[in-house]
């Protein structure tokens, strides 16, 4: 195939691509839409965004466009429509490397994994320091691929990458300098020397973030009683902190979402809080449900409110179907284990 033959080839494909390019637009926004309903919704993880993107039709072309590396007369890609994967990709950016972790742990689970590459972990075994992402293809599950709502998904693989947003920051911006500019060969080793002093930077600051949440976690447990204090958000999460040490923190729209629920209940104040959970067990309601993963500060007292409280909870969300079948089937569950008659 000659050079001509190549370009009129990714041009047909590139135009191919076009034709149903608002396919894949669609395609992002379901990933998007359940991302965040699995990480934010159902976990309770705090990230800081989670979106998802279709590939620009300009972006298609010059990728299909590469000529295979061991023979420049061929295409890199037979059928790039099938053979690029990231033509739905997302990008899940989280405040600390726990919450990756725990990300992680989602997309292991809700999807079935084509590939993982796990970025740092391969610079680390280097001696080295840099990208520091977590990579994975993947494809809707079974399950999912059989709802009529995932059919724009169902037979396409998709780019997931999960980061800290230091991490995101440092790769953005690596990314920028490093491949929008035509850095000349005598100046390079000045740019890799000062990348690499910013990633070992950057990990220094992912560990920092860490130490200071466990900080804040300890000085929370060891505060002393003080004088009843209103619920705001900044208090109810430090409420929270101290009640459930261990809990991983949540979203802060998570925290005015939990309060509402509590101005609900006619609870504006520690004290009145604490005299609702008064005779909850915790831990036991932790251990009779069904929840993958650890559930962070707010899906506890979310669990602790519904023991204590039971249908009278359910009903305070009228118009949420979803919610008030996960609420039921959450009380059942609370029922088996003797932590709830009703």
């Amino acid at each position: 195939m000659g050079g001509a033959e190549l370009q009129d080839w990714t041009v047909q494909a590139a135009a191919q691509y076009e034709r149903t390019h608002q396919q894949y637009v669609g395609g992002a926004r379901k990933l998007e839409a359940l991302i965040n309903e699995l990480i934010g919704e159902e976990e309770g993880i705090n990230y800081l965004s989670a979106t998802a993107r279709a590939k620009d039709p300009e972006s298609f072309l010059a990728k299909a466009s590469k000529p295979h590396p061991d023979d420049p007369a061929k295409p890199k890609y037979d059928d790039p429509l099938n053979q690029i994967t990231d033509l739905v990709a997302a990008r899940i950016i989280t405040f600390l490397v726990e919450a990756v972790d725990r990300v992680c742990e989602v997309i292991e689970s809700e999807f079935e994994i084509v590939e993982h590459t796990d970025m740092g972990a391969h610079t680390r075994a280097q001696g080295a320091f840099g990208y520091a992402s977590k990579h994975y293809l993947v494809r809707l599950n079974a399950h999912r691929r059989e709802l009529p709502e995932y059919a724009v998904l169902k037979n396409l693989t998709m780019e997931i990458q999960v980061r800290t947003a230091v991490q995101h920051a440092w790769a953005e911006f690596e990314h920028d300098i490093r491949y929008k500019l035509d850095i000349p060969p005598d100046r390079k080793p000045e740019f890799d020397r000062r990348f690499l002093l910013a990633a070992a930077l950057m990990e220094l600051a992912d560990n920092e973030f860490a130490e200071i949440d466990k900080l804040y976690r300890e000085l929370a447990a060891a505060e002393p009683d003080a004088a009843p204090m209103d619920l705001t958000t900044a208090t109810l999460t430090t409420y929270l902190t101290r009640r459930y040490p261990d809990a991983p923190h949540a979203k802060t729209n998570h925290y005015a979402w939990i309060l509402g629920i509590l101005a609900q209940l006619g609870v504006t104040t520690e004290d009145q809080l604490t005299e609702l959970l008064q005779d909850i067990d915790s831990n036991a309601v932790q251990a009779a449900m069904t929840h993958r993963f650890p559930a962070g500060t707010v899906r506890r007292l979310d669990d602790d409110l519904l023991a204590a409280k039971g249908s009278e909870y359910v009903d305070l969300f009228p118009a949420e179907e979803r919610r008030q079948k996960i609420l039921r089937g959450r009380l059942k569950a609370l029922a088996r284990a003797g932590l709830f008659e009703g």
